[in-house]
């Protein structure tokens, strides 16, 4: 089987490959694959016209992955993601397993395979209505940092990100990056530098990608953007967001403005996990989200 680090030539067949696709897990979306695969060391492979994925981890063994609760033959792809561990000689590792697939694989081999659960990559899934709105005394809290914002920056406006303003939103998330990436004087923080760029590439790349973006601009600036896909019928994963963390409210409105003025046809919003960031995890939890959604790590019993 080839395998090989996905380009942005390859989305049009990433696509197809995924268009059936159901699980609400952010990697299971085609600019995804794209944008991360060098950073994640991620290689695809294709199997009777079904995506199978694999990282290369710092140990040394692949982990592999693929969508086994939409394809047409489950057992078929995980007989052959086992063929292909012992091929490399190694043991099995498999990622981003829902549930439910971890249900099928127990039926096809009962007792010979466990799931772990990490917290750290547990995805975030909410109701795009509750983030539209923010209502209830729970999301008291983000409305205030929005009325604040709104009596700072009264000329305040959303637009989408498009060719008009694509070079402004670029600009700002560079600016975003130099103002975030050191870790106090000394130590700079080579991954969201990469992020930035990934960011930058999105947005040049957005439609040949399939990603929505949008932007607030406050004081004739754009001063927060955002960036997503389709992920499923029915859900949005969002992989990006920026916003200057010295104005107040900047990301609470970038937040509901994009679901409210771009997401109106999806009923959840993914976005993403927190990697287990202290102060990732409080903002996240700080939405109240409807699903923590869990993706297992399957092995082979010893």
């Amino acid at each position: 089987m080839n395998f090989y680090v996905p380009t942005i030539e390859d989305i049009g067949r990433i696509k197809f490959a995924m268009k059936n696709n159901t699980k609400l897990c952010c990697e299971m979306s085609p600019a995804n694959a794209v944008l991360w695969a060098r950073y994640y060391k991620t290689e695809i492979a294709f199997q009777n016209g079904e995506l199978l994925f694999r990282s290369l981890g710092e140990d040394g063994v692949y982990s592999y992955s693929c969508d086994i609760q939409d394809s047409l033959d489950g057992k078929a792809l995980f007989d052959e993601i086992c063929r292909l561990a012992m091929e490399q000689k190694q043991p099995l590792r498999m990622h981003c397993v829902m549930q439910q697939e971890f249900e099928q694989i127990k039926e096809w081999y009962p007792g010979q395979y466990q799931m772990t659960v990490n917290r750290d990559y547990c995805d975030y899934i909410y109701s795009g209505e509750k983030l539209a709105t923010l209502a209830g005394k729970k999301l008291h809290g983000k409305r205030n940092h929005i009325y604040r914002f709104e009596e700072q920056h009264p000329d305040w406006s959303y637009e989408p990100i498009n060719d008009n303003n694509e070079q402004e939103c670029a600009r700002m998330a560079m600016h975003w990056c130099m103002a975030n990436c050191m870790d106090g004087e000394d130590t700079i923080e080579y991954d969201k530098i990469d992020e930035s760029k990934l960011v930058v590439y999105a947005i040049r790349h957005r439609e040949q990608l399939g990603m929505i973006g949008g932007a607030i601009r406050a004081d004739g600036r754009i001063v927060a953007i955002t960036l997503g896909e389709r992920l499923t019928d029915n859900a949005f994963v969002v992989h990006f967001e920026k916003a200057y963390a010295d104005i107040q409210g900047a990301y609470p409105i970038i937040n509901r403005e994009f679901v409210r003025h771009e997401l109106e046809n999806y009923v959840y919003v993914n976005r993403e996990e927190d990697l287990g960031e202290e102060g990732l995890r409080k903002a996240k939890l700080s939405y109240y989200p409807e699903i923590l959604l869990e993706k297992g790590i399957v092995t082979k019993k010893q």
